[in-house]
């Protein structure tokens, strides 16, 4: 059955109880996206044992089928509905032939294509509603694209289906975060959704932001050679609600994980400590859409191409790490970051930065982005740029 059939009779069908609750799962204990007035139309996007996940609105959730009117018609029409691959009008979803929807939506999760992966996934999900690994797969899709309570709608799903401590970990980051988030608004640009906090910039303070990251990104794209296939998701959030979204650390200003969110530390206007937080953290996005990198790479180019420059006597301390083995290899400066102390993230961020700086000073005619395209001589980079580092 393809997708479209899920959709045909979507006219047809409209909530019949009045502030009929809109919930991320099918318990009455789960948590309520919103209260949906009668005669609200719904489209249904697939089944559950008796509760459906639709679309109304701008809001993703469940339903009971009590709550629906027009569903015997619609499931009439669905069974009567021919088969076929995607709704009428809707963009191809790129698959590589032969892999599984989950394969073909980790690719794309991997390209940061997070919108793709989900409509790909969700195809998948209106066979297979109750598979768990699908389940697992459009939870992270939706996490991605930024739509965390859709998120923690698939994954209170698949744990019903099949408890896992990897979908538990990330159910429980997502509602840490869907707790602390205050970031009510939204602007798009062309490759941009921006989501920010009214309490912390204004619209036209938002804007002038939209502006400096599609200038920021035309930049860093120009020196790394990658591309962005999707509009990246970008948080704009008060340095609280940013550490308690997070869970960072507090040294921590700004994070990529698929998707930038920043804690914006100025008032007013798009100052130079903001523009600088996001450049960082998009060459993260910048760099992750070309590969897997290591985070020596990954944090000293974030700094330089935001900015950041190292004094004589930084970099004699990183040398002396380095002579006296505190340091280790870049090659096994791999790990994340994120809850390093203070003083450990201050010395793993000088030396990714010193490595940087002398990429650029010994390979200038190697290039950044011909490493970028040939990551089989990484190992070769580092070796040379570890005995450098050293003397």
């Amino acid at each position: 059955m393809g997708i479209l059939s899920l959709y045909l009779a979507a006219a047809l069908l409209f909530v019949g109880k009045d502030q009929a609750p809109l919930r991320t799962g099918c318990d009455d204990s789960d948590e309520l996206v919103a209260r949906v007035t009668a005669g609200t139309p719904v489209a249904i996007r697939f089944a559950v044992n008796g509760c459906y996940s639709v679309r109304v609105g701008d809001h993703v959730g469940y339903l009971p089928a009590a709550a629906l009117e027009g569903l015997e018609t619609w499931e009439a029409e669905r069974r009567q509905a021919r088969s076929v691959d995607a709704p009428a009008g809707a963009p191809p979803v790129p698959a590589t032939l032969g892999l599984s929807p989950l394969s073909n939506a980790s690719q794309l999760l991997r390209t940061n294509r997070p919108g793709e992966a989900l409509t790909l996934l969700e195809r998948a999900l209106a066979q297979s509603p109750r598979d768990a690994g699908l389940l697992k797969m459009a939870g992270l899709a939706a996490w991605r694209a930024d739509r965390t309570v859709q998120a923690i709608g698939y994954w209170k799903d698949a744990q019903a289906i099949r408890p896992d401590p990897e979908v538990a970990a990330l159910l429980a980051k997502a509602e840490r975060e869907a707790a602390a988030d205050r970031g009510t608004q939204t602007l798009e640009s062309t490759r941009f959704s921006l989501r920010y906090e009214p309490q912390v910039m204004t619209t036209e303070v938002a804007r002038s932001l939209t502006g400096v990251l599609e200038q920021e990104l035309s930049r860093i794209s120009l020196d790394l050679g990658c591309q962005t296939a999707e509009r990246l998701s970008a948080t704009a959030q008060s340095r609280s609600a940013y550490l308690s979204a997070t869970g960072a650390a507090e040294w921590s200003g700004g994070q990529f994980d698929g998707r930038i969110r920043v804690a914006v530390l100025e008032e007013g206007a798009v100052g130079a400590e903001t523009r600088k937080r996001f450049s960082h953290e998009l060459v993260h996005a910048c760099l992750a859409g070309t590969g897997r990198w290591p985070a020596w790479l990954h944090e000293g180019l974030a700094q330089r191409l935001s900015g950041e420059t190292l004094t004589p006597e930084i970099r004699a301390e990183v040398r002396a790490a380095a002579q006296s083995g505190a340091l280790p290899p870049l090659g096994q400066m791999n790990q994340n970051w994120s809850r390093l102390s203070a003083d450990h993230a201050r010395l793993a961020y000088a030396s990714a930065l010193f490595a940087v700086e002398l990429f650029y000073l010994h390979h200038k005619e190697f290039g950044i982005r011909t490493l970028v395209r040939n990551p089989e001589f990484l190992d070769r980079i580092e070796a040379d740029l570890d005995q450098r580092m050293r003397t």
